[in-house]
């Protein structure tokens, strides 16, 4: 199905409401690893503007214009309210949806993502650098030079291949990469987050490359009374890297929403 913007989205089982939303050249299929453990929910997903069958945009955007898009496949979704899980550049959406359409966001789960570039370590801008220059390759060469920042060393490389062969059934163009990483650079409402009052979780890998612990850290206590929730021998693909323990905070949150206390835990 397709919103009136034309962004693709579908929703699957039943039961309380969660948008997943996904990082920066990644299509919906990129949930597979996710999916299983959020049996009990009716999940909603859906392809950002510049990936997947929603196709790059002609025009350029904000990251703005993409959480409107989100609430866009909410109201398509028939859901006012909904638990939104943010990965990577999806976690900045994820921020920008709650600070700008208050009242549509149940919960926040941040994974794997950051307060906005301009508050990142000068290693992790660096980072960001690169993402630039490895946008404009063919999508197969891409997935190559990302590896080795997306993954721990420990990751079987069948692993990594099932990533790529699943998650990027519709390969990413470098116009859609570009025109994300454009949206997603300059964003920065770090000042803004103490304004967030639905409860948080803040999920990180300990080991993430792309988007350090740091960075997470410096999220987490942003945001009032916000969990935050470190996994070992986990980088930047977290679902993949460390699937059960990542799956296992997310369902656990989920069940205590309305009571859990705020804490930091090493899984």
């Amino acid at each position: 199905m397709r919103t009136a913007a034309g962004i693709w989205w579908e929703s699957t089982g039943a039961g309380e409401p969660v948008l997943l939303i996904n990082g920066l050249g990644t299509a919906s299929t990129s949930w597979f690893r996710l999916l299983p453990g959020l049996r009990g929910y009716r999940v909603i997903t859906f392809d950002n503007r510049g990936v997947g069958r929603t196709g790059s945009s002609p025009e350029p955007f904000d990251l703005a214009t993409m959480a409107t898009d989100a609430v866009a496949v909410l109201d398509a979704a028939d859901v006012d309210r909904a638990h939104i899980l943010g990965l990577s550049m999806g976690g900045l959406i994820a921020q920008e949806l709650a600070l700008s359409h208050p009242g549509r966001a149940s919960s926040l789960i941040l994974v794997s993502t950051h307060s906005g570039v301009p508050h990142l370590t000068v290693a992790a801008s660096a980072v960001a650098t690169t993402l630039k220059q490895i946008a404009g390759l063919p999508p197969a060469e891409r997935s190559q030079a990302l590896a080795p920042i997306l993954y721990v060393d420990q990751t079987p490389a069948a692993e990594r291949a099932r990533d790529d062969e699943i998650g990027d059934t519709i390969p990413t163009t470098p116009e859609g990469m570009r025109s994300q990483l454009l949206a997603a650079t300059p964003w920065d409402r770090h000042t803004d987050l103490h304004q967030l009052t639905v409860p948080t979780l803040v999920l990180h890998g300990r080991e993430d490359r792309l988007v350090p612990l740091s960075a997470g850290e410096t999220l987490a206590a942003a945001i009032p009374n916000a969990d935050l929730v470190v996994i070992p021998n986990a980088g930047h693909r977290i679902f993949t890297d460390q699937t059960t323990p990542s799956t296992q905070a997310i369902t656990t949150f989920l069940h205590r929403v309305a009571h859990q206390s705020p804490q930091r835990q090493d899984v």
